[in-house]
């Protein structure tokens, strides 16, 4: 158990070896089975969210709101049209469902790294996972470049695979408390279920040029939502203003693919396989250099401190 526990530090090298691995050695079973997966990851995130961590975030109904909310139309009209530049078909709806996907579940963790406020990237994880899946299979139905979906069908499926599990969570950790006593291997089963998706996400992809549209897709969504996240932190003051950049600026890849591959096919779960290496990457190295700020920031007002004091006290 220890070993699975310790399995959340190393989250970025393990999906970076999922992917070479599903490069290598793709398995379409595992592919087929991504749903599978992100039930596994949506309870195993909920099992750490007891009722009374949701009464919380009443003081944050509106940072919550905005982020459960706004992020899912802005980034999906972003997908929509950057869907339309890449052209390609998987390429195409891969960007769309990453842009009406909800915010990274692994986002909370990178949060408090960061040193911000976590219970506000929380709320806004459950917010946009809600969103995600009851609009989500709707717009995918409605947007999905004149193929037919069936936007009933979808959304009973995703309902059964995140609002099922998420809120058999929250229920069971509400029930028993003392489930807490073994976060850290939920924490593991999590980041387990993270590394299998981003395996199960690449599996279905053949050819080397598919692939390169793939990464230049998943580049510059990250980078468009990573604008998104900044224009909010620079409106957006103090811990809730990087809270917020984070959830927006990481959107579940899990989600996406859950999404893109339920609609469209393996194919399409490609695109949000590679976005989220590149997002978890991305998110990890900007969460160590935020903690390094914040502790050189602290270290430099301590030691400032007593110069200003002996300032105002001398002649």
């Amino acid at each position: 158990m220890s070993k699975l526990a310790a399995v959340p530090r190393f989250l970025t090298p393990l999906a970076l070896l999922a992917a070479v691995l599903a490069l290598a050695l793709p398995s379409g079973a595992v592919a087929h089975r991504s749903d599978v997966l992100l039930a596994v990851l949506v309870l195993a995130t909920a099992l750490g969210i007891p009722a009374v961590e949701l009464a919380r975030l009443r003081a944050q109904a509106t940072a919550v709101a905005l982020l459960s909310v706004l992020p899912f139309l802005v980034l999906g009209a972003i997908g929509w049209a950057l869907g339309r530049a890449f052209g390609a078909g998987e390429v195409r709806d891969g960007l769309l469902a990453c842009g009406l996907s909800s915010s990274e579940v692994a986002a909370v963790g990178l949060v408090a790294l960061a040193g911000a406020d976590a219970a506000i990237a929380l709320g806004a994880v459950m917010g946009s996972l809600i969103v995600a899946a009851v609009f989500g299979p709707l717009a995918i139905a409605w947007l999905g470049g004149g193929v037919h979906v069936d936007g009933g069908a979808l959304l009973g499926r995703f309902a059964l695979v995140v609002l099922a599990p998420l809120a058999a969570g929250v229920g069971l950790r509400t029930v028993i408390p003392a489930l807490g006593a073994v976060d850290e291997q939920r924490e593991g089963v999590a980041a387990v279920a993270v590394v299998a998706l981003v395996y199960a996400s690449l599996s279905g992809e053949r050819g080397a040029h598919r692939l390169g549209l793939a990464i230049g897709a998943g580049a510059a969504f990250l980078a468009c939502s990573a604008m998104v996240a900044a224009a909010w932190r620079s409106r957006v003051s103090g811990r809730a203003g990087t809270a917020g950049a984070f959830a927006i600026g990481m959107r579940d890849f899990a989600v996406a693919a859950a999404l893109a591959t339920q609609a469209f096919g393996p194919a399409a779960g490609v695109v949000p396989g590679v976005y989220g290496v590149l997002m978890l990457i991305a998110g990890s190295a900007a969460a160590g250099r935020l903690r390094s700020v914040g502790r050189t920031s602290g270290a430099h007002q301590v030691c400032s401190g007593p110069a200003q004091i002996s300032g105002s006290d001398g002649p």
